[in-house]
């Protein structure tokens, strides 16, 4: 009887029913997000429903193989050649490539534009520290595009990939929208942005024009669900034909033994973290961080919450990395050394803290979870939940005590450890821990060719996180999605997104 009424709420409050354009003979793909959209421009984008759409609208110059074996190939660049001395890139792109909704063709000055506004402090990027390398951006001619590094650095294509500010923008588009660009955005990707109905749906259509070639699909609907108790009754109905990022372990088992129901799960390189602001004045002592780590209980977290779904974490990196210091133990739970710590760092009476997370789940709850084991050692903790473009908000004024955060990156270590721990990514980027300790060791590593040395700096690197304790990882996340009968060729790739390019669907 209760899943009977929370499908007919479902029903009535999230309007699954398609919109009047829609014909019966359409290729639709319906999928599941748990969050709004808060705005679809590449050099601001963070979290994972903005990054999930951004995947379908743009290009990058390169991509990630996710198909086959992740490996970087050719996207808006066919080719591209690199200096002896390993500083300069040139970028030859592809001919008669058209952006979305009559913009033209795709040209050098578009990639220039793209990554310059990235790097100008003007436009307050997130990613402004990705490009800390980039000397110059250059034009040779409409379809090459040369950019030089201020010293070698062998992960960059990583930075020019299709992913936050590796992807391109129009130029175009941009001058003439200005504000409005954010949710009207113009890309060359194999999905055209049509609408947004602000806490209902963003709507893609096919670009029969794709580079590529057309997808099969004519129209993807991205629903706005966030119950997943919800979700799971709307797939198995019929409403939706994907569920997403799946959290919940007792939705992903009962989901799991459904009849014409598949549950994908893949590692993903995304890890879910404490960040401690070392600007309020007692997690600047790094005894009280350390306290902190010692009063969490993790291990119950992630037996007991989330049922074994999740793994242990090594210092933002997950086991996906290469680099990962698989080796290294968390610290251990032991309330006592943390209230000893705390006393010993001059709160024997403990302190006010507060736990901002986005209303997504299960960060809400995560956070719950993370206030009662610190209101154990004597914290006076309290739980702040905010609506996604507020909690953004917030991380972008570098306000909060305390916020649970997902990083996620590519195959190379160095953009997920920059963006959430090198001082350059200081907000308006995510660095909000305010941390600098290991700004040199990042840099060494982001231009060590030799492998050898460079995963000895990564080592290097951990060991300090262990020691300083600018956030607690929490765990190791893996990725949860489930299809009904008749979807094909849909899979998650690790950087927690996904792509309905190569999906066909059967009715």
């Amino acid at each position: 009887m209760r899943r009977a009424g929370l499908a007919l709420i479902g029903f009535l409050l999230l309007g699954f029913a398609e919109p009047a354009a829609l014909s019966a003979q359409e290729k639709v793909l319906r999928v599941r997000i748990g969050s709004d959209i808060t705005g679809l421009d590449p050099a601001k984008l963070f979290n994972i429903e903005n990054q999930v759409i951004c995947n379908h609208i743009y290009n990058g110059l390169v991509r990630y193989e996710y198909e086959k074996n992740g490996a970087i190939v050719p996207d808006l660049a066919e080719r591209w050649d690199v200096s002896t001395d390993g500083r300069t890139y040139t970028f030859h792109l592809r001919k008669g490539v058209k952006w979305h909704k009559g913009y033209g063709e795709l040209t050098a000055d578009d990639v220039k534009f793209s990554y310059e506004r990235v790097l100008d402090p003007k436009t307050a990027s997130r990613y402004q520290g990705e490009f800390k390398l980039v000397e110059a951006v250059e034009v040779v001619d409409p379809l090459t595009v040369r950019i030089r590094l201020k010293s070698k650095y062998p992960g960059f294509l990583n930075k020019v990939a299709a992913y936050n500010q590796g992807f391109v923008i129009s130029k175009k588009a941009m001058e003439k929208l200005g504000d409005q660009y954010a949710t009207n955005p113009v890309g060359t990707g194999p999905f055209v942005f049509e609408s947004w109905s602000p806490k209902n749906q963003v709507v893609l259509l096919a670009n029969k024009e794709y580079f590529g070639g057309a997808p099969k699909l004519d129209r993807v609907v991205f629903k706005l669900i966030q119950e997943e108790t919800t979700a799971e009754i709307a797939l198995q109905r019929g409403e939706i034909d994907v569920f997403f990022a799946l959290q919940n372990a007792e939705v992903i088992d009962r989901l799991s033994k459904a009849p014409g129901i598949t549950v994908q799960r893949r590692t993903a390189n995304h890890t879910i973290n404490a960040v401690l602001n070392s600007t309020y004045e007692p997690l600047g002592k790094p005894q009280v961080r350390l306290a902190i780590a010692h009063a969490l209980n993790l291990k119950a977290l992630r037996e007991v919450f989330f049922n074994g779904l999740k793994g242990q974490p090594n210092w933002v990196l997950t086991s996906s990395f290469e680099e990962s210091a698989k080796d290294l133990t968390e610290w251990p739970y032991d309330p006592d050394k943390a209230k000893a710590l705390l006393r010993e760092a001059g709160y024997p009476n403990g302190f006010k803290l507060t736990i901002t997370s986005p209303t997504l789940q299960p960060y809400d709850k995560v956070a719950v979870v993370l206030a009662d084991d610190l209101r154990k050692v004597g914290l006076d903790t309290n739980v702040q939940l905010l609506e996604r473009a507020a909690y953004l908000a917030a991380r972008g004024a570098g306000t909060p005590q305390v916020v649970i955060t997902g990083v996620t990156g590519p195959a190379d270590p160095d953009q997920p450890l920059w963006n959430l721990l090198h001082s350059s990514s200081f907000p308006p980027g995510l660095n909000t821990a305010r941390y600098k300790g290991i700004d040199q060791l990042l840099e060494a590593a982001q231009v060590e060719l030799d492998r050898t040395k460079r995963l000895a700096l990564y080592r290097q690197i951990q060991l300090k996180l262990r020691e300083d304790v600018p956030i607690v990882p929490l765990y190791n996340d893996q990725l949860f999605a489930a299809t009904r009968a008749g979807v094909k060729g849909f899979a998650p790739d690790p950087q927690f997104t996904m792509n309905a390019y190569p999906v066909t669907i059967e009715k």
